[in-house]
């Protein structure tokens, strides 16, 4: 064999190498995500569906229904721990803690967000809303406020109503320890609270 067809083999072997070796460690990965939303079961009331393209866990927690689905990382996203408890919603809301880019897309314009006339909030968080009189009547009750922040307190980095849920998103969860049934609880309690003003 000369060395030029001996060059076109070998990238096709390490293709061929390759997949199944992918394909086994997203199983297993997959496997593991799933074993530890299992474990929530023991302490919430709900199941893993046998058949889901993410691992997931549904259930009902003080008469809301609810998902914890665990998003895996991707070549351009990390990977995400997303609550989400069903509530239908007249207005949609998304929220982002305030970080030095979204100040400097206000200071040139880019960025038009909601304002609160709560200045210590409005500095705290970047809000969006497509009913701006809807988002500050929910947002000015102070039992809102506090709920919310001890979400973002808790390393969640987007809250989101969308007129059917709201959703919470973690980015670059640690299995061991962002699934601690504690800590998903007290995050389920926030968002049943956050259901209260819609």
């Amino acid at each position: 064999m000369n060395s030029c067809a001996l060059n076109n083999i070998i990238p096709l072997l390490v293709i061929i190498i390759a997949i199944p070796f992918f394909i086994i460690a997203s199983i297993v990965a997959g496997r593991k995500r799933t074993q530890a939303l299992k474990k929530l079961s023991g302490y919430l009331t709900g199941s893993t569906p046998k058949i889901s393209f993410l691992p997931t866990f549904k259930g009902e927690y003080q008469g809301l229904k609810f998902s914890i689905m665990l998003m895996p990382q991707s070549r351009n996203s990390p990977s995400y721990l997303n609550i989400l408890v069903y509530k239908n919603s007249t207005f949609k809301l998304r929220i982002y803690k305030e970080s030095p880019l979204s100040n400097f897309g206000k200071r040139i314009g880019l960025v038009r967000e909601v304002k609160t006339d709560d200045e210590f909030f409005d500095k705290e968080f970047l809000i969006f809303s497509n009913r701006v009189s809807s988002a500050i009547a929910y947002l000015n009750n102070i039992n809102i406020k506090n709920s919310l922040r001890e979400v973002f307190n808790n390393g969640f980095t987007l809250l989101a109503i969308n007129g059917r849920f709201i959703f919470a998103q973690k980015p670059n969860y640690i299995i061991e320890v962002d699934l601690e049934p504690p800590k998903i609880i007290n995050i389920l309690q926030k968002l049943c609270s956050l259901t209260s003003g819609l």
